[in-house]
């Protein structure tokens, strides 16, 4: 009975442990699924601008580092990933998030083997409408300066 005991205990407590511990040590998400997700989401929402969008960004500023602090990676899915962007903003009619992405691209990748997503980048900046004019801030009219 008692050889019974001791084996059966250390199984009870691994399980207990190993239940105990499951929710304490939790793999974090990999940056390139946090950034599918938020851009699921700001696609959903459909909207150019607000949480989902800024949450989109900033989740692709994480991979975007994580990959560049990686000697010898290629970023060819995070260039590949803000064109695709580019190109679904523009389709649910956000230019302005569409001419970002697209810029973005232009800005981060300057190697050589990104010239053809830097290219498809080009034509679809081109076929964007112009941003939207930001109106000047009224400048006030001092009487004293009407005189002149």
């Amino acid at each position: 009975m008692r050889a019974k005991t001791v084996a059966v205990l250390p199984v009870r407590l691994t399980a207990a442990l190993g239940a105990l511990l499951a929710g304490c040590v939790q793999v974090p998400q990999s940056p390139d699924s946090d950034y599918r997700q938020a851009f699921e989401k700001a696609l959903v929402v459909g909207q150019c601008e607000g949480e989902a969008v800024e949450g989109m960004w900033s989740a692709y500023g994480r991979w975007y580092a994580v990959a560049s602090a990686i000697p010898g990676h290629r970023k060819t899915d995070e260039a590949t990933a803000l064109l695709r962007q580019g190109d679904l903003f523009q389709v649910i009619g956000c230019p302005g998030v569409a001419r970002a992405s697209y810029t973005a691209l232009l800005r981060r990748f300057p190697e050589i083997d990104f010239t053809p997503l830097r290219d498809s980048a080009r034509m679809a900046l081109g076929s964007l409408p112009p941003p939207a004019a930001v109106p000047a801030p009224a400048v006030p009219v001092h009487p004293a300066a009407s005189r002149i």
